[in-house]
C-alpha cells in the first residue's frame, strides 16, 4: 500500500494530478482496524476537457501506463497489485473531504486519506448496506468528532437524513 502512495504522490508532485485523497474502506481503515475491501478508492481533481463540462482520466491513465501500470482487475488500475479506483471528487462534499484530508506519514511513506467525519457523511449519501455499517464504525471510532460531523452534514444538507439513519441505526444522535 505504501507503493501505491509513494505513486500518488509522485503523480501530484509532477502535476499529473492537482490533489487526491484515499476514500471508502481503505481510509476507514486508517482510522481504525482495517477493514476489508477489494480497492483503493482514490478521489482525485481533474480539469475539465477544454470546451466541455467532462473531466476525463486520460492523462492519469497514460502517465500510469508509462510507469508500468496499465492492467486493470474489475474496475481498479493494478498499482503494485493494488486495484486502484479513480474517482473524480464530485463538488460540494467529496471535493471538501479530498480538501481537508489528513496527511498520514507511514513508514516513511506519505499519503492524503479522507477524515472519519467525511468518510461517515459520504457513507450517508450512498447509502448502500455497507456504507451503513461503515458510518456505525466510524461513528463509534474514539477519535470520531462528532461536532465535526455535525458541521460536515449541516453544509451539506445531511441532517435530516442523519437523524433518521441514526434512529433507524441506534446512534447518538
Amino acid at each position: 500500500m505504501q507503493a501505491v502512495c509513494d505513486t500518488l504522490e509522485q503523480l501530484v508532485s509532477e502535476g499529473t494530478l492537482k490533489h487526491y485523497a484515499i476514500g471508502g474502506a481503505t481510509a476507514a481503515g486508517f482510522h481504525g482496524e482495517p477493514l476489508a475491501t477489494r480497492d483503493v478508492d482514490v478521489f482525485v481533481f481533474l480539469d475539465a476537457i477544454p470546451g466541455s463540462l467532462l473531466v476525463s482520466l486520460e492523462s492519469v491513465f497514460t502517465r500510469l501506463s508509462e510507469l508500468g501500470f496499465y492492467e486493470f482487475e474489475e474496475e481498479g488500475l493494478l498499482i503494485h497489485g493494488f486495484p486502484v479506483q479513480f474517482l473524480s471528487a464530485s463538488p460540494g462534499l467529496e471535493s471538501e473531504a479530498v480538501d481537508s484530508a489528513m496527511v498520514v506519514e507511514w513508514d516513511q511513506h506519505r499519503m492524503r486519506v479522507m477524515r472519519p467525519e467525511h468518510l461517515a457523511a459520504i457513507a450517508l449519501t450512498v447509502g448502500r448496506p455497507k456504507d451503513r455499517a461503515r458510518l456505525v464504525y466510524l461513528a463509534e471510532l474514539p477519535q470520531f468528532d462528532s461536532a465535526r460531523f455535525i458541521d460536515v452534514l449541516t453544509r451539506h444538507g445531511l441532517i435530516v437524513q442523519w437523524h433518521q439513519w441514526a434512529s433507524a441505526l441506534g446512534l447518538k444522535h
